[in-house]
């Protein structure tokens, strides 16, 4: 390989390293929510976190969507498949709970949404937990 192919080539890889490396520090940078969002989001996290004891199956799948719609709204860019490890979390214990009789990954899915949506509006924004949580 000539001296001109090598440069070439590590040219290549450090215009790559640094393209992903910005792409990291974009996901990283999620902006706060305005404060009618927060009170919006907060206000439906309330509702699906209220309908878990009843429809469990329905309220994770509610919450997927909110923490969704709270990381849209906050600029993740949900389309190139980038989710926070929580989500990536809930999804996977929500998944292996589908058609067992026991909630007890669906609950835990829960709290990892309860995570992204306390991270986005602020725990001080919601109401305290009901006894017995999940």
């Amino acid at each position: 390989m000539g001296t001109m192919a090598l440069l070439i080539l590590i040219g290549a890889v450090l215009v790559i390293a640094i393209a992903y490396r910005v792409s990291l520090a974009r996901r990283g940078r999620l902006r706060s929510l305005s404060p009618e969002n927060k009170v919006r989001y907060a206000q439906s996290w309330n509702a699906i976190k209220a309908g878990f004891l009843a429809k469990p199956i329905v309220a994770v799948q509610e919450a997927d969507q909110l923490a969704i719609s709270i990381l849209r709204d906050r600029g993740a860019r949900m389309n190139d498949g980038w989710r926070p490890a929580e989500m990536h979390r809930a999804q996977e214990l929500a998944r292996t709970n589908r058609g067992g009789s026991a909630t007890e990954g669906l609950s835990s899915a829960m709290l990892q949404y309860e995570i992204i949506v306390n991270d986005a509006v602020g725990e001080s924004m919601r109401r305290p937990s009901a006894p017995g949580g999940y």
